[in-house]
């Protein structure tokens, strides 16, 4: 599942529902997308580790700016999320 967090200055953040490594290590894949002339700029990242998946369009600068801004709301999503999980579960 996916889920719409934010919208700041045409850079929209969406994540994905929690999901779980083969060692039993919880993530959350997230993504930003802009438009520009030619389609998006993206940059998918994962919580908590913030690792870079896949990126094109955003400056160095940019990545950094957007990182910062999942990391300060990490809480947030990882809430959503489980939420969004028990939501699920409970209409089952």
């Amino acid at each position: 599942m996916k889920y719409f967090f934010s919208e700041i200055d045409e850079v929209t953040l969406t994540f994905s529902s929690i999901q779980t490594t083969r060692d039993g290590m919880e993530f959350i894949k997230i993504y930003f997308e802009s438009p520009n002339e030619n389609g998006f700029n993206f940059l998918e990242s994962t919580l908590p580790a913030l690792n870079i998946k896949n990126s094109s369009g955003f400056s160095e600068e940019e990545t950094e700016r957007l990182l910062d801004y999942a990391r300060t709301n990490s809480f947030l999503i990882w809430e959503i999320a489980r939420e969004g999980a028990e939501n699920i579960a409970a209409s089952v």
